[in-house]
């Protein structure tokens, strides 16, 4: 084989190696390419470095080759004029004589056979960050001409691949979280006991969202003195025996800890501690090796109905750990356990209630297990009617025109049924149910005064349900006796207060159930645009490819990248690039069909999937479309009219056979070349079909 067979033959390996790396170890993917273009060029030594800017260096990241040991160094200085520094500083390819290369001084290459001339490609990030792949070629060797695109080609694979890395790793933890919080309220409604709740959340965060410990500390009992906070449960490496010795002992430990609560206690919101910055914190790690790999401490309050009660710790050897993504999670989970708390606090309540009128109500459990609500009044209606000391239960409200809306009736007077529901909406039961209303308190005959309680011996009691009064539960009784005997009289109080427990807990599992459809939801959407995301994609794509084979059509994969939106971000703000995104979102629906599918990959990039296409010609007035929808100015305020630009790449399916991973790598790596030659291409959008055709004419 010739040097430029070679060479393409060393970058489609590569090009599968980082198309299949995206998620894996960056440091081993590094070591398998140059691994691979050491091999295919036959070449004593590659690396792979960055420009540090810090020490102004280049750092070797990876080595490979058959002479590794002449690397004595794994940081090439700068200041130096070598071989890497001109190449840094031209940005062009370069093979210089390694002879005397200033680069390498202290490194054993005198062997002029084997260490010939260095051949070093420069890559440059689209944040800015650049570096080196160098070739170290024995005199033997005949390479490709420098300025062959192939060179351009290996800086630009490996330059998408580590932004494509930098987006899957972001997305990939998003779509984490998400499923985490998702598998979290489906287990939390099973659990009874709040230590299980929180012994469940901690293990969410160890083994879901990567913590290396997370702990919960709740404060003391107010009614008790001299008491410390109490360690609650614990998960994760740091062990629990410290902890509860960090806690218990008169230390730094206990000092930092204290203090924290406090701070969270008083403002009631999140903190996050660096290690390296609190010097409390700092001489508890010096002095406790199991410590010594936090890098940082976050602490997140714990509610209940009357407050901060605890504090969830957690801990990670990772200083930047504490992501928006992550504390949007973390919002998340204690949110989810602040409602648990409530639904276990009520089930609890419940089942206290339950056992204190168990003999006349012997089957009042099963009906707290009820899923609707209107059998869930009709049933209590009938229970208090079935113990014989009622003849009529009914639940009534007041309607806006102050008539009596009756919500559940149940009686066992056999009288006509209109002339009791005559006497139930007669203007004396009105007036007490109206009363009730109004002061929120239970009525009964002994206490209205009323001198034809006998007649119509009832007594009402108000069902309060989320904290609010929520209708009036009404009994009669042949004989006022009973109703104001003091058992039954607690009776009532009991079954009034057991049913607005009951509807509280059918509310909060139904609003967990409503948490739990929307966090699966956005599993697969954008939360900001509605768009599809990343994982939706996934989905979607192999579906896509089956129609474009059984349909024998074509199947078009485009990434659109704005320009010029960071400028916007920065001029504006946030809140505006957001606005903008939901608008450019919006702009790109109106022009798509229902046929299509519209993904929001992350930042300002977007994806288009276009189906049913029969020649790539029908793809011209689509791009326009598509061009026109994005460049139209769009008003985010009254004062603020902003424009963006836009760039492209695209591959059109079956012509391009890979698969869907590599499908979207192709369509980025064509988005690539168009935003890098921005200022002189004769279109906004690239094709990587044009990009092979003219690689195969070079």
């Amino acid at each position: 084989m010739n040097a430029k067979a070679d060479l393409q033959s060393a970058l489609l390996e590569v090009d599968r190696l980082l198309g299949d790396s995206l998620t894996k170890d960056i440091s081993s993917t590094m070591r398998q390419m140059a691994d691979i273009l050491a091999k295919r060029l036959d070449a004593s030594l590659v690396w792979i470095g960055v420009q540090k800017t810090i020490d102004n260096a280049v750092s070797v990241m990876s080595l490979a080759g058959s002479h590794r040991e002449v690397a004595v160094s794994l940081t090439i200085p700068l200041d130096a004029d070598g071989s890497v520094r001109k190449t840094l500083d031209s940005g062009c390819v370069q093979r210089l004589s390694l002879k005397g290369d200033a680069s390498y001084k202290h490194w054993p290459i005198a062997d002029d056979a084997t260490f010939h001339v260095s051949l070093s490609v420069p890559y440059r990030s689209l944040d800015g960050e650049k570096g080196v792949i160098v070739f170290f070629l024995p005199k033997s060797i005949n390479t490709v001409s420098l300025s062959h695109t192939l060179w351009t080609r290996l800086a630009d694979d490996f330059v998408v691949f580590l932004e494509r890395r930098k987006n899957a790793v972001s997305v990939s933890r998003i779509s984490g979280y998400q499923l985490a919080i998702v598998d979290f309220l489906k287990d939390i409604l099973e659990v009874r006991e709040l230590s299980a709740a929180y012994n469940l959340a901690l293990s969410v965060l160890t083994t879901r969202a990567d913590a290396l410990s997370a702990w919960i500390v709740a404060y003391p009992d107010k009614k008790q003195t001299n008491t410390s906070n109490l360690l609650v449960a614990s998960r994760g490496q740091i062990p629990e025996t410290l902890l509860r010795m960090g806690l218990e002992n008169d230390s730094v430990s206990r000092r930092w800890l204290d203090t924290v609560m406090e701070r969270v206690r008083e403002k009631e919101r999140p903190f996050v501690d660096e290690l390296r910055l609190n010097s409390a914190v700092q001489t508890w790690k010096n002095t406790e090796p199991r410590m010594k790999n936090v890098a940082v401490i976050g602490a997140w309050p714990l509610w209940d109905d009357s407050g901060v009660h605890a504090v969830l710790f957690v801990s990670s050897t990772d200083p930047e750990y504490f992501s928006n993504n992550l504390q949007n999670f973390l919002h998340q989970l204690t949110e989810i356990l602040h409602v648990a708390d409530q639904q276990i606090s009520n089930k609890a309540e419940i089942l206290r209630r339950n056992l204190l009128y168990q003999a006349l109500l012997d089957e009042a459990d099963a009906v707290l297990k009820m899923n609707a609500e209107q059998p869930l009044l009709e049933e209590i209606c009938r229970r208090l009617v079935g113990s014989t000391l009622f003849e009529s239960a009914w639940l009534t409200r007041p309607a806006e025109n102050l008539s009596l809306e009756t919500l559940a009736f149940v009686s066992s007077v056999t009288e006509d049924a209109n002339s009791l529901m005559e006497q139930i909406t007669a203007d004396l039961l009105r007036d007490r149910v109206l009363h009730v209303w109004k002061t929120g308190q239970a009525l009964f005959p002994s206490e209205t005064g009323s001198a034809n309680s006998t007649e119509l011996p009832v007594a009402l009691l108000p069902i309060i349900r989320n904290a609010k009064l929520w209708s009036v539960l009404v009994v009669r009784c042949c004989l006022v006796e009973h109703l104001i005997s003091a058992d039954v009289n607690e009776l009532l109080h009991r079954v009034a207060s057991l049913l607005g427990r009951g509807l509280d807990e059918m509310d909060l599992k139904k609003q967990l159930a409503d948490e739990q459809n929307r966090q699966s939801w956005l599993a697969n959407h954008d939360a900001l645009t509605g768009l599809n995301n990343r994982r939706g994609l996934d989905t979607y794509f192999t579906h896509a490819i089956l129609r474009a084979q059984r349909n024998n059509t074509l199947l078009v994969i485009l990434i659109i990248d704005l320009d010029d939106f960071k400028p916007i971000n920065d001029s504006y703000g946030h809140e505006a690039g957001d606005r903008l995104l939901i608008k450019v979102s919006e702009a790109l629906k109106s022009v798509t069909r229902s046929t299509d599918f519209l993904v929001r990959l992350g930042g300002d990039e977007f994806v288009i999937l276009l189906e049913g296409l029969h020649k790539a010609d029908d793809l011209l007035p689509v791009m326009d479309n598509i061009y026109k929808a994005v460049v139209t100015p769009f008003v985010l305020e009254a004062e603020i009219k902003v424009s963006v630009g836009c760039s492209a790449g695209l591959t059109l399916y079956p012509e391009d056979s890979a698969n869907s991973d590599g499908l979207l790598r192709h369509a980025d790596e064509a988005l690539y070349v168009a935003k890098r030659n921005k200022q002189s291409r004769p279109r906004y959008w690239v094709s990587y079909l044009d990009i092979l055709a003219a690689e195969k004419k070079d």
